[in-house]
């Protein structure tokens, strides 16, 4: 369960500052940064935004020259407000009553910084407020959209997201903690959308209900619990953290037969982040989405951004947002939800066909089937972004003797390892934050289990620990509330100083 939401998102959040209808959803953070002047900006590849509407038409927004553009199929009255560096709102606005037109930004613009430009549109009396056009002005005054260091990443990442017909099947499937076909869940889903004559109906009835209808969980970001976020505990529950939301939203849309699936990454909020000048090594998750798919696009929605209510402990608390409702992450292309979201893992039941090398003597490969297999000897340690599996397989020839520091790091959908008899040692972090993970077979002959090696592994439901093993590390199984550890009589105080231990530990 995913409860690591970055404390700049959650403070932005709450600070958001109504504009007559519409808020400044603009990373104050972002453009308040004193580096902006010392850093020489690059350009996006494209200079236009093709977004979809809510009745399916599209709204495209781009740059030519000095101008900013909206050229609409539709809808034929907009907003367009700009975010001064100065501002954590708009810096003014101007309604255009036409499906195309063009402004001059540029004379607003001070040279080298990032702004923000935000189109609100009024459909069904819903306000939609598509902030996430983040442009910059050059020293001859023309204008560029800013090149994110996550777009291309996430082009990379969300080749995953097929819509072949057996891909588009695999998104309607239940999956641990989405769980589509539950009776109650397809009760509710049918209930939310009881009145939706197609898809795009359906999928908005959703969003609205989590984003409307749920609250924020303030508390679960600084306890020490582990919480359960199935999709039907915070469906009877309706509080959550950004992972419980996406599990929700996901549920709803599949039990509708509409493909959807859970998304795990970074969520930024800091120009440092969003420039990608912070180290991205081993990045881990901190934050969770979703992305659906509707007339064969794969389009992406963040409820946590759009959330109206949050609890605190004591109570739930609203923003302005309940009586003036909006939405800025409802529905958008790539290209503008990576200016704020970098995606790393997609919780797919099918993998990404692709081989590479995880040790000096190791290598592995990842089957349509969702299926890895290692070959070789050796100590392993995946690479970067290579969890996208739910069975791993070693090959019969193979001599692995040591599962490398954070080797399966965040795999989130494998349920169960059984280790070769090669293995000797488990080090640091090898399976920490698996959260899917039930079952781990460790042989006889291993020595040593490093620390936080089953590290919130919350679903892990028994582990033996041979006796071969002479050292566990600090909080090696912590946060794993469903464990029945088996351990030799010399460890039977192993858990002593674990801030949520095992549901039973038997000392042998």
């Amino acid at each position: 369960m995913l409860i690591r939401v970055a404390a700049g998102i959650v403070a932005l959040l709450i600070s958001l500052a109504s504009v007559g209808q519409t808020a400044a959803v603009s990373a104050p953070d972002l453009i308040n940064d004193t580096k902006l002047a010392s850093r020489a900006l690059e350009t996006a590849e494209f200079t236009e935004i093709d977004y979809p509407a809510l009745d399916g038409s599209r709204i495209r927004m781009g740059v030519d020259g000095k101008e900013f553009y909206v050229d609409s199929d539709n809808v034929s009255s907009f907003t367009v407000q700009l975010f001064n560096p100065k501002y954590r709102i708009a810096k003014n606005g101007k309604t255009f009553r036409e499906r195309s037109f063009s402004v001059d930004l540029s004379s607003e613009m001070d040279r080298n910084t990032i702004y923000g430009v935000m189109v609100s549109y009024l459909m069904d009396d819903i306000v939609f407020s598509l902030h996430s056009n983040f442009i910059f002005r050059d020293k001859s005054g023309n204008l560029h959209f800013y090149k994110t260091s996550c777009y291309e990443f996430n082009l990379d990442r969300t080749g995953e997201l097929r819509t072949d017909p057996a891909s588009l099947d695999d998104y309607l499937k239940p999956q641990n903690d989405v769980e589509s076909d539950n009776p109650c869940i397809v009760s509710y889903s049918n209930q939310i959308c009881e009145n939706c004559t197609d898809d795009r109906q359906k999928v908005f009835a959703i969003y609205s209900y989590v984003t409307n209808r749920m609250a924020y969980d303030s508390v679960q970001v600084t306890d020490k619990h582990v919480y359960q976020d199935d999709a039907l505990l915070v469906m009877r529950r309706s509080i959550a953290v950004c992972e419980g939301f996406a599990n929700a939203f996901t549920a709803l849309c599949r039990a509708q037969g509409i493909p959807a699936t859970v998304e795990y990454g970074l969520g930024l909020s800091s120009y440092d982040s969003m420039t990608g000048s912070e180290k991205e090594d081993n990045e881990i998750a901190d934050h969770a989405w979703a992305a659906v798919c509707l007339d064969g696009e794969w389009l992406f929605v963040d409820p946590t951004y759009d959330i109206v209510h949050y609890y605190e402990g004591y109570g739930i608390e609203s923003t302005d947002k309940k009586n003036n409702p909006y939405y800025s992450f409802f529905l958008m292309p790539l290209e503008a939800f990576s200016f704020e979201h970098k995606i790393l893992d997609s919780d797919t039941v099918h993998g990404y066909e692709r081989s590479g090398s995880c040790g000096s003597d190791a290598g592995y490969s990842v089957s349509r089937d969702g299926t890895l297999t290692i070959s070789g000897s050796g100590e392993i340690k995946l690479p970067y972004g290579v969890n996208d599996f739910s069975r791993v397989v070693f090959a019969p020839d193979s001599n692995i003797t040591t599962i490398g520091k954070e080797c399966f790091l965040d795999c989130d959908l494998l349920t169960q390892v059984i280790l070769p008899d090669s293995v000797t040692r488990i080090e640091a972090g090898a399976f920490s934050t698996c959260e899917d993970l039930e079952y781990v077979y460790i042989p006889d002959g291993v020595t040593y289990i490093g620390r936080n090696a089953f590290f919130t592994c919350d679903e892990l439901a028994y582990v033996r620990v041979p006796d071969s093993v002479k050292e566990i590390g600090k909080n090696a199984f912590d946060r794993c509330p469903r464990l029945i550890l088996s351990v030799p009589a010399g460890f039977k105080k192993v858990t002593r100083n674990y801030s949520v231990k095992p549901y039973y530990v038997e000392a042998r």
